[in-house]
């Protein structure tokens, strides 16, 4: 009875491939080949430069989001593990606390624009 289902399962996809190969028709154009954005035809560049801050902001997500998983086994079983798997869990938090601490002094998640100024080229310094 199971490997009825087993064939049933690998030719009924085989036939409803089929069924939409012989029935569908081919009408395709530019607009239905083209890229689809948002229902509007791009006229322009559409990619632009965004700021460097959001993606530190993700980088520096994912130190935290991996502590949570990591705390995961503790918080299972944190009736059986005693004592030392409380130390340890102490001891990890502690390091993540201090590098959070370094990242805030460091500035890591300081988000305002910093624009650099605009240089001269170096021809025009020679004129001048």
């Amino acid at each position: 009875m199971f490997t009825m289902y087993i064939y049933m399962a690998l030719v009924t996809p085989g036939i409803f491939i089929l069924l939409n190969y012989l029935i569908s028709n081919e009408n395709s154009y530019i607009e239905k080949n083209g890229p689809f954005e948002c229902g509007f035809t791009s006229y322009q560049q559409s990619r632009s430069a965004f700021s460097v801050a959001f993606m530190l902001v993700a980088i520096l997500f994912l130190p935290f989001d991996l502590e949570m998983s990591s705390i995961l086994p503790y918080v299972v079983s944190a009736y059986s593990n005693g004592l030392y798997g409380l130390s340890m869990l102490v001891i990890f938090l502690t390091s993540l606390v201090i590098a959070f601490v370094y990242e805030i002094n460091l500035g890591a998640l300081n988000l305002e624009r910093r624009f650099t100024p605009m240089v001269k080229p170096l021809m025009n310094k020679l004129y001048i």
